[in-house]
């Protein structure tokens, strides 16, 4: 290994006497780079290097080249020198990341970033060994769709050689016939194309515009005004007058041509991506952006051919609809827009919803339709209209009245899910219609959703706004929600009535009947299933809150109860143990023992947990003997175990 490594280092010699007689790096500098270098080479003759060593080592022979590229400008700037010929220290350091990238491939050949990272690296460069490159990762990773897409657009892009671009796509869609991403940037390379075949027309003045829409236009425009001298002859009035009547004709017939073969691509492209990805909804939609930012022959034709296939194909499908009401409308996620909603559009919109609704009556449906309307009032309200201004607008079709009709419609119709209610009853607090809330709210948990944790949550938070605005909380009043609410967490699982129950400490915690009423609920509970290892921790929960109620002295008395169920948590344990080591740090020898016990209690159930024997261990390190603490460790290594060097020795 050595050798090997020394036997590289001198053949770096060359370089490193180039760059100090140029005076880029001093010879203290250099010796550290001999350092460097050689640490990370004896790294990747390991038997097993890693990934990290090779990416380490190219981080720093790119941060030592972009450093030698700024010495070397700098030097140019002071010595006004504007060209310095070529040595070979100039081509030594991409040279080296070339071959550790080279290395690094062939080591992980399945790491695709890697492989990507070394072709952006080749490109920059504009290095040779970019298509070797190319031609080693589609033959270790055909199936990434990604990959013949790199490979395509380098063609295209940087050698301008369309017909490999074209050949290597169509290699791509054979090896991942169902990649849309492949489809659709096969599409767009077509038409780049032939657009710019035309752009080639247009400057030569055999043809005018482009495939591309108005944007485009304009920016072609704008820089044949800044290029007219290229055009003298061409824009001469004298010149337009004689060959107008010449050219005319020629012109249309030509873009004619362009625009007849861009819709053939297009035809062409969609029925096979068609064939290959009949499922795709998101597909088609794309197929429509192109075509609608392109200027072909009987585009309006073929947008309705599109639309027909869509609706025959995903009618049935919610964001099929979701999607064509949106497409009536301006854009609802830019409010800054200069445009506004007319209430026509908006009023179409409702339509296909509504003609939706009828086809495909279900949760889903509604749920699209609710998120529509609600950005629909969000886009009106950014374009400074209070919700108020919104609701009491009687020029516009009012999406407000709307979507609380659309609840109620899916209420009627069954079709209410405890997502929507939350929302009905959440848009309405947000209209300020609290007892409508109230109300509705009230209904629902009575109803369908008795046991909806989402919807509890709200009618508890609405009942204690109005038990605190109307009057100062009484056992009357309070009990009035406690009951219904107590039954509820009776009946569903405690891992799913988190927030329930945190609201319920949080409000009748201070209320020593309903904390002790939520006790023994608590209890009942975790008799029945025991405590929770993961997540939240009824029984933790429970402790916390009489502690900081009644002190420790109660807060003991209850844990104890909580340990003496079936089965506590280990979640329960820890917490306990932590309570009471915060009062041995002070020096409680009663509270030093309480923990030692809880540690043998729990190790009992949990003699498996090398974390509860490192913790039970660290305390005797800190606060008993030698001898305790060596006790602990011998019966960990003797439980444990195959875990044994996870302990320290003693």
């Amino acid at each position: 290994m050595a050798d090997v490594v020394q036997y590289k280092l001198e053949r770096m010699l060359p370089e490193l006497d180039d760059l100090e007689r140029r005076g880029l790096f001093s010879r203290r500098e250099i010796a550290e780079i001999v350092k460097q270098r050689r640490k990370f080479e004896y790294r990747l003759k390991r038997p097993s290097p890693l990934k990290q060593d090779f990416v380490s080592y190219i981080d720093y022979e790119k941060s030592l080249e972009s450093l030698r590229l700024l010495r070397k400008k700098a030097q140019m700037k002071k010595t006004g020198d504007r060209k310095l010929k070529k040595s070979v220290s100039d081509y030594a350091g991409v040279s080296r990341i070339i071959e550790i990238y080279r290395l690094a491939t062939n080591r992980f050949k399945g790491d695709v970033e890697l492989w990507f990272q070394y072709l952006e690296f080749c490109r920059e460069r504009r290095n040779g060994r970019m298509k070797k490159a190319l031609a080693q990762v589609i033959r270790f990773h055909p199936k990434v769709p990604g990959v013949w897409i790199y490979a395509a657009a380098w063609e295209f892009d940087n050698n301008l050689n369309a017909a490999a671009a074209r050949a290597l796509m169509h290699s791509g869609l054979r090896a991942c016939p169902t990649s849309e991403d492949l489809w659709v940037e096969y599409l767009r390379m077509e038409l780049t194309y032939l657009n710019k075949l035309k752009a080639r027309k247009v400057v030569l003045g055999e043809a005018e515009g482009t495939l591309a829409r108005s944007g485009k236009n304009a920016k072609e425009e704008q820089w044949r005004d800044e290029n007219k001298e290229l055009f003298m002859a061409l824009d001469d009035k004298r010149e337009d007058e004689k060959l107008s009547n010449l050219h005319d004709g020629d012109s249309k017939e030509k873009l004619d041509s362009f625009r007849e073969q861009g819709l053939s691509v297009l035809q062409t492209v969609y029925s096979g991506s068609i064939k290959a990805l009949p499922s795709s909804f998101s597909l088609r939609t794309q197929f429509l952006e192109i075509l609608e930012a392109t200027d072909l022959a009987h585009s309006e034709d073929m947008r309705n051919e599109i639309l027909a296939d869509m609706k025959r194909d995903f009618s049935r499908e919610p964001k099929y609809w979701d999607w064509l009401a949106r497409q009536e409308v301006i854009d609802l996620n830019n409010p800054e827009t200069t445009e506004s909603m007319t209430a026509d559009q908006l009023s179409r919109a409702i339509q296909v919803f509504e003609e939706g609704l009828k086809i495909v009556p279900s949760a889903s449906m509604f749920d699209c339709y609710a998120k529509f309307l609600m950005d629909v009032i969000h886009f009106k309200d950014q374009g400074s209209q209070s919700i108020e201004q919104l609701s009491a607008a009687s020029h516009a079709m009012d999406p407000i009245s709307h979507l609380l009709a659309v609840y109620e419609k899916a209420e009627t119709m069954g079709c209410i899910t405890e997502d929507l209610a939350c929302q009905h009853v959440s848009f309405l607090l947000q209209l300020g219609k609290v007892d409508e809330a109230k109300t509705l709210v009230e209904k629902l948990c009575s109803g369908k959703f008795s046991e909806a944790v989402q919807l509890w949550d709200l009618r508890v938070s609405i009942e204690m706004r109005f038990i605190q605005k109307n009057c100062t909380p009484n056992k009357t009043a309070l009990s009035s929600i406690f009951e219904p609410l107590r039954n509820v967490l009776l009946k569903v699982p405690i891992s799913e009535a988190e927030t329930l129950w945190l609201m319920a400490l949080r409000y009748f915690s201070a209320h020593k009947q309903f904390l002790d009423k939520l006790v023994e609920t608590s209890m009942t509970l975790l008799a029945k299933d025991g405590g929770s290892d993961d997540g939240f921790s009824l029984s933790s929960t429970i402790v916390s809150f009489v502690l900081q109620r009644d002190g420790l002295g109660n807060a003991r008395e209850l844990y104890k109860r909580f340990l003496a169920l079936p089965h506590p948590g280990l979640s329960l344990y820890r917490n306990c143990i932590e309570l009471e080591l915060n009062l041995a740090s002070s020096g409680d020898k009663i509270s030093l023992g309480n923990a030692q016990k809880l540690f043998e209690t729990a190790l009992k159930t949990y003699d498996q947990d090398v974390g509860l024997w490192q913790d039970y261990y660290n305390m005797e390190v800190k606060m008993g003997t030698s001898e305790t603490a060596a006790a602990v460790n011998w019966r960990a290594r003797k439980t444990l175990k195959k875990s044994m060097s996870l302990l320290p020795s003693q």
